[in-house]
């Protein structure tokens, strides 16, 4: 799925077979991959002397123009959604590689993520407002159980993008309604009511994308549901 005019997050899907690598592009996109199944090893920095495995669930960061090598060394296929920003007046990002100014690792796991619970809902903030010195993305992973929903609501300072992970459900924004299934994707523009509600008999699970990165406790308007 690619960004359609007017919009920020350009989102694709990346399937990396077991022994397969790939190098980077040293674009001017600022990126983060997250990691829907299987096992990858991060390359980077100088000479590519740096190395950290990204697991199932966990977010990796590749800032622009950074040299980089992902590779599968495990025995399944690695499938990896990347969303990419293009860097501009009104994204700064420092321009120094991540590497460069920071000794932890460009990883946000999945077992540390803050997690936000409703009624039938688990909300895990995989990645925060200002991790790896940006504002770019805000990554989180969300579940529903069977008869719940997010409720009408609108976010007003970011973009969203989801896509589903495991289940089915029902979108809708504005006026328009879509059926969701598992690989399917969906874009929330700025300000657009929409709710998403789980119609199927086991959980739905999804990941959502939001550009600029925004919290999504206070980034939320709750809205009475359309007559």
């Amino acid at each position: 799925m690619d960004a359609r005019p007017g919009m920020a997050i350009h989102l694709r899907f990346d399937r990396i077979s077991p022994g397969a690598q790939v190098e980077s592009e040293r674009t001017g996109m600022e990126t983060v991959v997250y990691l829907a199944a299987g096992e990858v090893a991060f390359e980077h920095g100088p000479g590519l002397s740096r190395r950290v495995l990204v697991r199932a669930g966990d977010v990796l960061y590749q800032a622009p123009f950074d040299e980089h090598v992902v590779r599968n060394d495990g025995a399944i296929d690695a499938l990896a959604l990347v969303a990419s920003v293009e860097v501009g007046p009104d994204r700064p990002v420092d321009d120094q590689p991540w590497w460069r100014t920071r000794s932890d690792e460009p990883v946000r796991r999945r077992e540390r993520a803050r997690e936000i619970t409703g009624p039938g809902l688990r909300h895990r903030v995989l990645v925060e407002p200002g991790d790896f010195g940006t504002r770019s993305f805000s990554v989180a992973e969300i579940e529903l159980d069977p008869g719940a929903t997010t409720g009408w609501h609108r976010h007003l300072a970011s973009e969203h993008v989801v896509v589903v992970l495991e289940g089915r459900g029902m979108v809708r924004i504005g006026s328009l309604e879509e059926m969701l299934e598992p690989l399917k994707g969906v874009r929330m523009e700025m300000g657009l009511p929409h709710a998403i509600v789980n119609t199927g008999r086991t959980r739905l699970r999804y990941y959502l994308c939001a550009t600029p990165a925004a919290d999504p406790l206070t980034d939320r308007e709750n809205l009475d549901p359309p007559t």
